[in-house]
């Protein structure tokens, strides 16, 4: 039996760095290989309360396809020191430290971490939104995917409703959005608000809030609502891949955090 559930690329890979950085507690110091995939093993067991010997054989393969992307992207050199200079001692490299430690501040291992991150960078998130992404990290790691894109692009679709009902209330910028506020489908709704928000984006402040507009707002916001819809329709052919979903989620974030700065500059 291959034990518990098969983990993602970006999970495994996530668990991988937390433990080369000293972020997670392992029994042993990841200085071989084979120790990398007992703390990998150590970790996944720890953080769902199960046997080592119930972790899915295919995560430990992915552990080695991390290391070796690591090892390509110049992250890991090979040997430890002067005295173990070769393989299977291994360490981070200078540029490999610098660099993991500034990268992927979106990372998330539970249902806990994930609404702690949410709670960080968008501390005026609402109730109802917090709600569907509840439902939307516990559906991924019960790994009902589907389920998990429907909840996330509600959730989606609730930030942006209540960016319009903010937008609809403000004295400076009824007007311009008016087109968009009045629409019923939320597709066109979407449209006919990123028509209007161009021109005015030049003239909202602070301007380094808007200058990923484009990804923050308008391609996440697609993605997101794509695979909702893909997920919510009954045709039985859509079947989303799970390293997709554990990204969209840490894709809401940034598209949250944009909801959030936008509400504020358009009040």
């Amino acid at each position: 039996m291959p034990g518990g559930i098969a983990h993602s690329y970006e999970e495994i890979r996530e668990i991988v760095v937390s433990i080369l950085l000293g972020q997670e507690r392992v029994a042993y110091d990841p200085t071989q290989f084979g120790s990398l995939v007992s703390g990998v093993t150590e970790v996944l067991s720890r953080r769902e309360s199960c046997e080592q010997h119930l972790v899915h054989r295919m995560d430990k393969e992915l552990v080695r396809d991390v290391f070796w992307d690591l090892f390509r992207q110049g992250y890991i050199t090979l040997g430890l020191d002067n005295s173990n200079s070769n393989w299977p001692f291994f360490r981070l490299s200078h540029f490999g430290k610098n660099s993991l430690q500034s990268q992927s501040p979106y990372r998330f291992h539970d249902a806990n971490t994930f609404l702690a991150i949410i709670d960080r960078e968008i501390p005026d998130i609402s109730r109802e939104a917090v709600s569907y992404l509840e439902e939307a990290v516990s559906a991924f790691y019960a790994g009902c995917l589907l389920a998990s894109c429907v909840m996330l692009g509600v959730a989606a679709e609730a930030e942006f409703l209540r960016l319009l009902d903010g937008v609809a209330a403000s004295e400076n910028y009824r007007s311009l959005f008016e087109n968009a506020t009045r629409e019923v489908f939320i597709r066109r709704k979407i449209t006919k608000f990123h028509a209007a928000l161009r021109p005015v984006l030049p003239s909202l402040e602070p301007r380094n809030h808007f200058e990923d507009i484009d990804i923050n707002l308008n391609a996440i916001q697609s993605i997101l609502r794509i695979a909702r819809n893909d997920a919510g329709h009954p045709t039985g052919t859509f079947v989303p891949d799970r390293e997709q979903v554990y990204v969209n989620l840490q894709l809401f974030v940034p598209f949250a955090r944009q909801m959030m700065r936008l509400r504020q500059a358009l009040s």
